[in-house]
């Protein structure tokens, strides 16, 4: 079997040239800040290889579109696209989230401030939709191109409703499981499956795949972000490159933490209600009794098993689709990945 980081690394090279190209007649500024976001170069702008992302999300779009066609240059502007996209959001959620650090290196706003910054994420935003034009209109009809571009649009509407309401869950009294899953499919599903189902789309007219593909895709955008917020947790900072105090300090309500908050009741809940009300970010006193909380309602596995759960769906749902190559499976690789991983 192929190995993971073989199958994440494969068109990563086409990828970064697809996106290096769309930045190539930018301005010099600006180019450098997007390439020191993405590990590219240094705050000096110098040629540096620091901390990537994973890239799944590009990689998913070639490896459905593979699967489906035998083949995956044609689709590389939509998978750059939707790694630029994904790349935008987590440039603004870095200033939304007061985060100092990404991927082990100081985040852009740290180095060239918030107005700049924001900025920036827009610019690499709309670069994403003038790439993704890029798709030959001789290899694909043009209402399958609009399709497409459709289905990215949505993803991103839906995208930053999903943040809306993480932002909004932080000063929220009570928030249940069922409003945690509709913040995560919409903050982090959303892209996924449009990675996923814009892919099928671009490839293919066949309804039952498309409609295979897009199941395993809304069921694995969920189990992913669950699996996040698991790390966010209890991860280790030195391979996920961010404190594992940070998402408690600031009282966000991951679902761990929906989950404790609702099970809890008594001295504890009054105590827990008393932490989670106030303006200012938790002590490390108050950490300590939060993680001593969510250890005594056992929500490590509460969240690891609803991950699983979303994840045998995901699987599921991506046997259905009636194809058998080394692209499918791969896939199934990187969906057992998004839920086991420690980074």
């Amino acid at each position: 079997m192929t190995s993971l980081e073989n199958i994440l690394s494969k068109y990563a090279r086409d990828i970064d040239d697809t996106i290096k190209a769309a930045l190539e007649d930018r301005p010099e500024f600006m180019r450098g800040i997007i390439q020191y976001h993405f590990g590219w170069v240094d705050q000096t702008f110098s040629p540096a290889d620091s901390g990537r992302g994973k890239m799944f999300r590009p990689t998913i779009t070639l490896l459905v579109f593979e699967a489906i066609t035998g083949g995956y240059k044609d689709a590389l502007p939509l998978a750059a696209a939707i790694e630029m996209i994904h790349n935008f959001s987590l440039i603004h959620d870095d200033i939304e989230d007061n985060d100092f650090e990404r991927r082990g290196r100081p985040t852009a706003w740290t180095i060239w401030g918030q107005p700049r910054v924001i900025n920036f994420g827009d610019f690499l935003y709309s670069l994403a939709f003038k790439t993704m034009v890029r798709l030959d209109a001789r290899k694909f009809p043009a209402e399958r191109i609009f399709a497409v571009l459709n289905l990215v649009v949505d993803a991103c509407l839906k995208l930053t409703e999903g943040q809306e309401l993480d932002l909004r869950f932080e000063n929220l009294r009570d928030v249940s499981t069922e409003m945690y899953l509709d913040m995560v499919y919409k903050k982090t599903g959303a892209l996924v499956e449009a990675a996923i189902l814009a892919a099928a789309r671009l490839a293919t007219s066949d309804e039952e795949i498309i409609k295979h593909y897009g199941d395993f895709a809304q069921s694995i955008g969920i189990a992913f972000q669950i699996k996040d917020d698991v790390l966010g947790i209890w991860g280790d900072s030195a391979k996920t490159g961010k404190s594992a105090a940070n998402d408690l300090r600031r009282k966000k309500k991951t679902l761990p933490v929906v989950y404790m908050l609702n099970k809890a009741s008594g001295q504890r809940a009054e105590k827990l209600r008393s932490f989670y009300s106030k303006a200012e970010p938790l002590s490390e006193a108050e950490i300590d009794y939060v993680r001593a909380s969510l250890e005594w309602a056992d929500a490590y596995n509460y969240a690891q098993n609803l991950a699983d759960m979303y994840r045998e769906k995901s699987f599921g749902a991506l046997r259905s689709v009636d194809l058998s190559n080394q692209a499918q499976t791969e896939l199934e690789t990187i969906a057992a990945f998004l839920v086991d991983r420690s980074y």
